[in-house]
């Protein structure tokens, strides 16, 4: 069963279940409360009662201090908990971190793992510092990457060597 949400009622409440059930699946903080997970599009289209819904145009996923953008985001629930297990995004995905910013076509998030696995172009830009590579796992708890048949290109402060030269005269 698929349908679409035309009228404003639907896409409110579809809306806030949604986020209900995200908020449940997101990790808890230090005082025990959960930070919510908040999924914004232009469109949203729900299956199978809430096991799946996809979103389209313009979509942007916050968590804390992380933003995803992509063309469309796909959030899988846990057919029993209605916890959201996976969510997958597609078309020109960027990532947002702190000073980090990553690239790809495709992403899949798996909220248990807390982890971001990006492919197609993927990269990482961090100031002038890039890698890129087939596949990056991005580990949103440890802050730590893997990049799997890449390349990097790390940029170093040169050493003013006319300046050393001169004292040595």
């Amino acid at each position: 069963m698929s349908w679409q949400c035309c009228k404003n009622d639907w896409f409110i409440i579809l809306t806030v279940s949604l986020l209900i059930n995200v908020a449940d699946a997101a990790p808890k903080t230090e005082t025990g409360t959960r930070e919510p997970i908040v999924v914004t599009s232009g469109h949203m289209e729900a299956e199978k009662l809430g096991d799946k819904v996809i979103f389209t145009g313009n979509v942007t996923l916050k968590k804390e201090d992380m933003t995803l953008t992509s063309e469309k985001m796909v959030v899988f629930y846990d057919a029993k908990s209605k916890e959201v297990r996976q969510i997958d995004a597609h078309g020109n995905v960027i990532v947002h971190k702190d000073h980090r910013v990553a690239y790809a076509n495709d992403a899949s998030y798996y909220s248990r793992d807390e982890k971001i696995v990006l492919t197609g172009d993927a990269r990482i830009v961090e100031n002038e510092n890039r890698l890129g590579g087939t596949k990056i796992t991005l580990f949103m708890r440890d802050d730590r990457s893997l990049v799997e048949g890449g390349k990097v290109l790390l940029y170093q402060e040169k050493k003013d060597l006319s300046r050393d030269s001169s004292k040595n005269k």
